[in-house]
């Protein structure tokens, strides 16, 4: 079920040409041709048919045109009726200029409403009625719970709730002030200024404050009204009176963009606040009416789906057992064992004089850990994939845990005499050996495998998706599991903890049935040498690796261990989970659990723990503990984890729709995250079923994000062209291609008028089209501008500048630039204020993204050349300090400077624990206030560029001579300088405080594994951050190995300017 491919305007062209005709098929069985303008809408087209409709035998059997509707065959071969006829021919997107005119039937409005869900997620959401799948349809019926649950929690309190769904408050999650932000202002207090527009003629007045930092919105309303009465000279009673009467009937709005401060939070917990605190600016708010905010709100009825009125229709067991009368897993044989026969395969395409034969490799997993050996199938030949063989697995049918999967892929054998033996994937696939019923599968099986992604270093994929490929042509082995005479079912809880409690009386010699509570009172002893050992053990980092003798020491003292929450990841590591009689003791023990910090149980969500009982109470802790701002900040691993479930509807994603339909910012958001990653068969069933009941929910803003997908469809259409189409041409004759297109009315009005995805608070005005231009990389980026609509948009800025990429991953620059985000918030907290610029960074689709452009800066290449030749070669060191000082004269030179320092040793800890690469100097950038950042993040971890098989850069972070000098403001022996050693400290400090985080950052990592970047496929990988963050080593010698780093860095400078000069060489004609 895979979306909609970019193909272009028409199926195998990017753009339609300016006229094309268009076959019109009507009721009366007349086909008229028409020559139609690409942008043409279809209500002129329907205009135009019916005018020359009257030249035409049996024009008198045709009704008004009103009561026709077009409809077309799509560029995925699927049959869509036209409703919305403002739509452009253009963007029909149809496979042949062929329309029919037909009279609609059915619910026109559910019809509509399909529609654009469709067009949102970017494939027909009648393909999921076709899925013969009895979960598929199960899930969209009960999602629909979740939706109206949180539709009547967003709109059942009156308009101020449901304001606070569309501009969510966006808050820091904690009001305390760190108290290096709060030595920023005068003894606890902050100027504000207040806008005034006094309508109708749009007259802007402005009133200054100062009030307590932490004070509420709605005081400083009150402070503003007495400060705009005062020349009325009202008594205090009028006034105590004239404050009551308005202060409720006005809210504050950020100036600039659709911010409101709605809430009572304190106003320096508010992130645009504290932000201008932090940078020393002055806050812009507009005192605007709360009617008229209110009145502007959409209504936002819920259009129940005609599927959710069906019948559900009893899927019939594969294996023939009685659904009505279960049997549970626990009452057979515990000697039975798991078999499961191979019958054959099909669609095998392999090349036969490469391949001497092939078979089947099959294991048993839970998550990536496997439950007995693995067993393969014999050989044969690859002209003849036929096995009908009965496999017998070291493990019994009630020992299989809930999450147990068959894990199995098709192999090649190569190898010639007295050579070793080749082995290699051909194709992969996983089933879960109990359904989302709880049932335990049985019957023929046919699996639809898939292809073997890249790096797949096994010959089995266990954290891959589980289920059948979609696409049916690819090789396919058919399995048969025992059938039984009843339908075989997991055991319920109460069987789970009456076996529990069995074992335990069993080895102890008495009967524990009080309940689990008295069982860990009395069984909870532990020497004080043993408590300290468990816990060193449960503080070790998410990585380590536990040996069969530790995990033997958790197990035993498993009771005690209750008493630290964090340590249950290590627990359930040690846990055999091939024995039930370990698995029912710690389902037992988890019932009575205490929630673990969020953050820690991050990690219950990875691929290492797929057990549905553990990641419902990971869940739990997330939903005690996570602000909506944490749930923004983990979004994008939240979204991420939904592929480690095993099953559709599961609680994880239950909680990810009803926050996305309680606030609109983390909706915009969740939307991207998924549709971007719709192209991805193994997902994209599992996500367009969760989009579509984001969608069917989220009310008029469904508009608005269509409006998004318009606009982003028609960029790629633009840069399709020019890569492909253009790619030839001069720079001249493309920018004119450019100006030429955009400026058609289809364009135009796609391309304006729109919110923006990067950050839905600023809205995209109108297209600068001058100060637009494609920039001179190879996949042809478009460097676009816009107006800021806003009344007030002086006062934060006045246009919006957004670098579009189509052909270039940016999840790796989106993971990169959230961790360093999550380390500013750190550095925050803990007093250190190294101001990082993670800008905006969105990837909307297969290789097609959106960067935001920092305003008023440069890198360091276009400050050097500014320098002349010798700055250009490196030759002067100086050129970078020189620029600073000629843009910050006076009094702000000191300011820009220690800017320079705070944020360079930011992105020197920064970019030297992430293993950061290809750091040449148009990579780094400098903002003319002297704050420095890092930019394009395609190598992380240590997978830096090589050349003749040898890393590039040789020091594990830049540290030049260049920099070295900004920092000890001129001083060409740098080193010696106060400066940095104060410098030193900061990096110091920010090191040790990230140290202390390692674990977030290391499970912030794992949860991404299963994403496909190409530099994040294994735990080797996430490894090198405990090689950086030196968790092996005590924090003094942690302390010591990182100012080695350091040592190194800047003692080997000069080959990073080495590096630069080659670069500059390269690319100083095309340098924007």
């Amino acid at each position: 079920m895979a979306p909609r491919p970019s193909s272009g305007e028409l199926w195998g062209l990017h753009l339609m040409p300016p006229r094309i005709l268009v076959d019109c098929c009507l009721p009366n069985g007349m086909l008229v041709s028409l020559e139609c303008l690409r942008e043409a809408p279809l209500i002129s087209i329907k205009q135009q048919l019916f005018t020359e409709a009257r030249k035409y035998p049996l024009y008198h059997l045709l009704q008004e045109e009103s009561c026709y509707i077009f409809v077309g065959v799509t560029q995925e071969a699927e049959r869509e009726e036209f409703y919305d006829e403002t739509r452009r021919l253009c963007d029909l997107r149809l496979f042949h200029p062929i329309l029919k005119v037909i009279e609609p039937l059915g619910n026109r409005e559910e019809k509509i409403l399909n529609r654009e869900i469709g067009f949102a997620i970017g494939m027909p959401i009648c393909e999921f009625e076709l899925v013969k799948d009895s979960e598929v349809q199960d899930f969209r019926r009960s999602i629909l719970s979740v939706c109206r649950e949180a539709m009547e929690e967003r709109e059942g309190g009156g308009p101020h709730t449901h304001a606070l769904y569309v501009y969510p408050p966006s808050v820091e999650s904690s009001p305390q002030l760190p108290q290096h932000i709060y030595a920023k202002l005068d003894k606890g207090r902050l100027i504000v200024t207040i806008w005034v527009v006094v309508s109708p003629s749009n007259a802007k007045q402005k009133y200054t404050l100062k009030i307590a930092h932490d004070c509420m919105p709605e005081q400083l309303i009150a402070e503003a009204i007495r400060k705009k009465t005062r020349s009325m000279h009202l008594s205090a009673q009028q006034l105590r009176l004239c404050v009551q009467e308005y202060q409720g009937q006005y809210i504050l709005k950020v100036c600039g963009c659709d911010e409101y401060l709605l809430e009572k939070y304190p106003l320096s917990q508010y992130k645009y606040i504290r932000s201008c605190i932090i940078v020393g600016k002055l806050p812009h708010l507009m005192l605007v009416s709360k009617d008229s905010v209110y009145d502007q709100l959409p209504c936002s009825g819920f259009v129940t789906p005609s599927y959710s009125r069906r019948t559900p229709q009893p899927s019939p067991s594969p294996g023939g057992g009685d659904p009505a009368n279960p049997r549970s897993l626990w009452t057979f044989n515990a000697h039975t064992p798991l078999r499961i026969r191979l019958i054959c395969a099909t669609y095998v395409n392999v090349n036969i004089r490469d391949i001497d034969k092939i078979y089947v490799r099959t294991g048993i997993y839970h998550g990536g850990e496997p439950l007995c050996d693995n067993v393969n199938t014999q050989r044969v030949p690859c002209s003849n994939p036929r096995w009908n063989e009965w496999l017998m697995y070291d493990i019994s049918l009630t020992d299989l845990p809930r999450s147990a999967r068959l894990c199995l892929s098709i192999c090649s054998v190569k190898g010639r005499k007295g050579a070793k033996e080749e082995h290699c994937p051909l194709a992969w696939g996983n089933v879960n050996l109990f359904d989302y019923k709880d049932t335990l599968v049985s019957g023929k099986v046919a699996l639809s495998l898939w292809p073997v992604p890249h790096g797949l270093e096994d010959l089995l994929n266990p954290i891959g998706v589980a289920g059948s490929n979609p696409n049916k042509e690819t090789p396919c082995v058919e399995l048969e599991f025992p059938s039984f005479n009843h339908t075989v079912v997991f055991p319920d809880e109460q069987q789970i903890e009456e076996h529990a409690n069995w074992i335990i009386s069993r080895e102890l010699g008495y009967n524990y049935s009080l309940g689990l509570s008295n069982r860990l009172v009395c069984d909870s002893s532990i020497s004080q040498a043993e408590a300290e050992q468990l816990r060193a053990l449960c503080n070790r980092d998410p990585l380590y690796e536990l040996s069969e003798q530790e995990k033997d020491f958790l197990w035993r003292h498993r009771h005690y261990c209750v008493n630290i929450p964090e340590s249950l990841p290590k627990l359930l590591l040690a846990v055999k989970w091939n024995s039930r009689d370990e698995v029912s003791q710690m389902y037992c023990l988890l019932r009575d659990w205490p929630l673990m910090q969020p953050e820690s149980a991050l990690e219950l969500l990875d691929c290492n723990f797929p057990d549905p009982m553990v990641r419902e109470f990971a869940l739990r802790c997330l939903m005690q503990g996570l602000t909506d701002d944490k749930i923004s900040q983990y979004l994008l691993q939240l979204v991420q984890v939904l592929k480690y479930e095993m099953y559709l509807d599961n609680p994880l994603a239950r909680f990810l729709v009803k926050k996305a339909l309680t606030n609109q910012r983390i909706g915009h958001f969740f939307f991207w995250h998924l549709k971007s990653e719709m192209h991805n068969k193994t997902v994209s069933r599992r996500f367009g079923l969760l989009l579509e009941a984001f969608c069917r929910s989220c009310g008029i803003y469904l508009k608005h994000l269509n409006r998004q997908v318009e606009a982003m469809d028609k960029l790629v259409n633009m840069t399709d062209t020019l890569k492909h189409e253009k790619k030839d041409e001069t720079q001249k004759t493309q920018m004119k291609f450019l100006v030429e297109h955009m400026s058609r009315p289809d364009y135009m009005e796609a391309l304006q008028g729109f919110v923006s995805p990067l950050n839905p608070v600023h809205q995209l005005g109108n297209l600068r089209l001058e100060e637009c231009r494609i920039m001179s990389s190879a996949k042809r980026p478009l460097w676009l501008n816009w107006e800021n609509p806003d009344i007030m948009s002086e006062l934060l800025f006045t246009n919006n500048e957004i670098i579009f990429k189509n052909g270039d991953d940016l999840r790796q620059d989106m993971l990169t630039l959230q961790i360093i985000k999550i380390m500013e918030n750190i550095w925050q907290n803990q007093g250190l204020d190294l101001r990082m610029l993670p800008y905006g960074c969105l990837s909307i689709g297969d290789c097609v993204g959106l960067i935001e452009v920092v305003r008023n800066s440069f890198t360091i290449m276009q400050i050097q050349c500014k320098g002349g030749l010798k700055g250009a070669l490196q030759f002067n060191s100086n050129t970078l300090h020189h620029w600073i000082r000629e843009k910050n004269k006076g009094e702000t030179y000191d300011s820009a400077i220690d800017l320079f320092t705070r944020s360079c040793a930011g992105y020197c800890v920064a970019t030297f624990i992430l293993g950061i690469g290809d750091r040449h100097n148009s990579n780094i950038m400098v903002k003319e206030n002297g704050q420095l950042f890092h930019i394009d993040f395609g190598h992380f971890l240590d997978h830096k560029k090589k050349k003749f098989g040898y890393k590039r850069e040789r020091v594990p972070f830049v540290l030049t001579q260049d920099f070295l000098i900004v920092i000890s403001k001129g001083v060409q022996e740098c080193t010696k300088t106060k400066e940095f050693e104060r410098f030193q400290e900061m990096c110091y400090k920010a090191y040790l405080a990230i140290r202390q985080h390692a674990g977030l950052f290391i499970n912030l990592f794992s949860l991404l594994l299963g994403c496909g970047m190409p530099e994040l496929q294994s735990f080797d990988d996430i490894a090198y951050l405990r090689k950086t963050l030196a968790l092996e080593k005590s924090q003094q010698e942690a302390l010591e190995y990182f100012t080695k780093q350091m040592n190194d860095a800047h003692h080997g400078g000069w080959t990073t300017k080495m590096d630069w000069i080659f670069h500059t060489i390269r690319h100083m004609p095309n340098e924007h």
